[in-house]
């Protein structure tokens, strides 16, 4: 019920979420990477399926299945290699980016911008992959299950969570798809996708070499 909802949990909880829904990670740089290449309509909906992606681990979280993910070895061991596999695809594509001539959006140009589909599945499946997500989620709710909340509390921190992320996402992909973003990117673009390759391959290689344990970023 709604009168057994603390407000003060739910604001403590959409609090921690959101600082690590900001920081610097796969999902932040991909936004950062999309808005400035390809313009901001590509980044919105890439956003919309990061946020998706989210979502979904946090409906699982809520559920309790996340929880079961930590248990199991094998199964967050896969996770991670799927994860760590898509990185180091991803970095591979950043290096190439950097590599190509030509291959820059001039300011207002989204002719060669990737379908709206695309841009929303390559979103779903980097957060989907990303091992961190589910168990920040599961540590983000159970700061506010620690007094026994109800489920209406879960739900609704849930959905405050999934607001937060929406705004600090699309406000990432409305920020550097600004044209002045977009003529700095297109100027300093083999210096930043090199960067860009540099880390999703450090992550890449982190994830598939490190043992499981509980991440402390969301982004």
């Amino acid at each position: 019920m709604l009168d057994v909802i603390n407000l003060a949990d739910i604001a403590l909880v959409v609090s921690v979420f959101a600082i690590g829904a900001a920081s610097p990670g796969p999902a932040t740089l991909m936004i950062v990477k999309t808005a400035a290449e390809q313009g901001r309509m590509p980044a919105l909906i890439l956003s919309v399926g990061i946020v998706c992606g989210s979502v979904f681990w946090g409906i699982l979280a809520g559920l309790g299945f996340v929880a079961l993910l930590q248990a199991s070895a094998f199964w967050f061991t896969c996770l991670k290699m799927a994860g760590g596999a898509y990185l180091l695809f991803l970095a591979y594509r950043a290096v190439r980016s950097a590599m190509t001539p030509g291959a820059v959006l001039k300011p207002g140009d989204e002719r060669s911008a990737a379908p709206w589909h695309a841009s929303f599945l390559k979103g779903l499946f980097v957060h989907l992959t990303n091992p961190k997500a589910p168990l920040v989620w599961l540590a983000t709710l159970s700061i506010g299950a620690d007094h026994g909340s109800s489920p209406d509390t879960m739900a609704l921190a849930i959905f405050a969570c999934a607001l937060a992320a929406m705004a600090i996402f699309t406000g990432y992909a409305f920020l550097f798809s600004t044209r002045s973003a977009m003529r700095f990117y297109q100027r300093a673009h083999r210096p930043i996708n090199l960067l860009a390759g540099a880390l999703f391959g450090a992550i890449g290689v982190k994830l598939l070499s490190s043992k499981a344990g509980l991440a402390t970023s969301a982004g």
